[in-house]
């Protein structure tokens, strides 16, 4: 299992999300279901949101919100109360003890992994001090480690580099026509995201990229009108723009060769009186 973790400041719309309802109302059927509460009187998102946001208002505390997203891989199945049970312990171990902090767990059932997202009050029931976010990455690691070894689940593979993950039934078709794609791409020496959209477009790839300071910061394609992630292709964001940005050193090297020959070239033909 494997967990990711984001700060807030708007539990609205942190639990309407978790609770896979739009903050209109309207609800995305079958995508969520509660499985826990701890201190909160109200089972509704817009009820559990409000009395989370009263409690914080106690406090000088600005961001509030955690939410923190726990993955099994896709052969696992945990049970109900295997996620409870994971849960719970994932609290207890980050220090918002359930007896003390306002907590919420919703499934998700739109991906085909089992995962869970559980918002919990930054902001404890007893007016001490606000949960501690530093260090979330590796305390993350160290948690999923500990619930693991304890639980008996198994821990989610480090997406690796042109490996393709499980996906869809009908995403199946879209996932290899965008990995091959863009391993082609990257073989020709394709060596910016423009450069890398305009070539999976003429493929029929369309591609959705986030540039922030001219590097890539989120990527996804849609195939035949079948959208797909990149991480589901075989690349992140990160490391597609870690090969395109070897491929801009390549060209560069192979820049600096070829002038110093130029050059050489055009000093023997005047030496022969060219």
């Amino acid at each position: 299992m494997i967990a990711k973790t984001s700060i807030g400041s708007d539990f609205s719309g942190a639990i309407h999300y978790g609770a896979g309802v739009s903050l209109d109302g309207k609800d995305i059927e079958g995508k969520s279901e509660l499985l826990l509460l701890h201190n909160v009187v109200s089972k509704d998102p817009a009820g559990i949101a409000a009395e989370m946001q009263q409690e914080a208002s106690y406090s000088r505390c600005k961001t509030p919100v955690w939410h923190s997203s726990i993955s099994w891989k896709p052969e696992e199945k945990p049970t109900r109360e295997q996620m409870i049970e994971t849960a719970n312990r994932y609290c207890s171990k980050m220090g918002a003890d359930p007896k003390d902090h306002q907590v919420a767990v919703y499934e998700h059932h739109d991906k085909p992994h089992k995962h869970i997202h559980i918002y919990i009050n930054r902001v404890p029931t007893d007016g001490s001090k606000a949960l501690e976010t530093s260090h979330n990455y590796a305390r993350n690691v160290r948690i999923c480690k500990e619930i693991t070894q304890e639980l008996g689940f198994s821990k989610v593979e480090k997406l690796e580099e042109g490996k393709l993950r499980h996906v869809a039934v009908n995403q199946i078709e879209a996932q290899k026509a965008v990995s091959v794609a863009i391993k082609s791409a990257l073989k020709d020496k394709s060596d910016s995201p423009e450069d890398m959209e305009r070539r999976l477009k003429e493929k029929g790839i369309e591609c959705k990229y986030k540039i922030e300071e001219g590097k890539l910061k989120y990527s996804s394609y849609s195939y035949q009108g079948t959208p797909i992630k990149g991480q589901d292709v075989g690349f992140t964001a990160k490391q597609l723009q870690a090969r395109l940005d070897k491929n801009q050193e390549i060209k560069k090297e192979q820049t600096q060769q070829i002038k110093p020959e130029q050059e050489n070239k055009q000093q023997r033909r005047k030496g022969m009186g060219y």
